[in-house]
């Protein structure tokens, strides 16, 4: 069951430092509604290899950047309102399943 935060909490909620996955080296990696985050680089790798995203780089940075106004922008003009936190790939079904911070910032 995800968890509910207001976007402030966010980073209440993460390690001190994370892990994306990004096409451009600046831009989050999402599926929409979801997006993707990681306590190690070397998760990101894995899940970017059962996921079929390898090609993907993997971008560290401090976790209470993610409540800044940069984040919070890029997170309402992709549509994103769920992050996943470690994720993992059911190879069977392709499922992603993991634990879910569902959050709504408040504008």
């Amino acid at each position: 069951m995800p968890q509910h935060v207001s976007i402030e909490q966010l980073s209440d909620h993460l390690p001190d430092q994370i892990w994306y996955l990004s096409d451009d080296g600046r831009n989050l990696y999402c599926r929409r509604p979801y997006s993707f985050l990681f306590s190690s680089a070397e998760a990101a790798v894995v899940f970017a290899r059962a996921f079929g995203v390898a090609e993907l780089s993997v971008v560290g940075i401090d976790s209470k950047h993610i409540a800044s106004e940069a984040f919070v922008g890029a997170f309402r003009a992709m549509a994103v309102s769920r992050l996943f936190l470690d994720p993992s790939v059911d190879t069977a079904t392709g499922d992603v399943f993991g634990t879910i911070l569902h959050f709504q910032d408040a504008n």
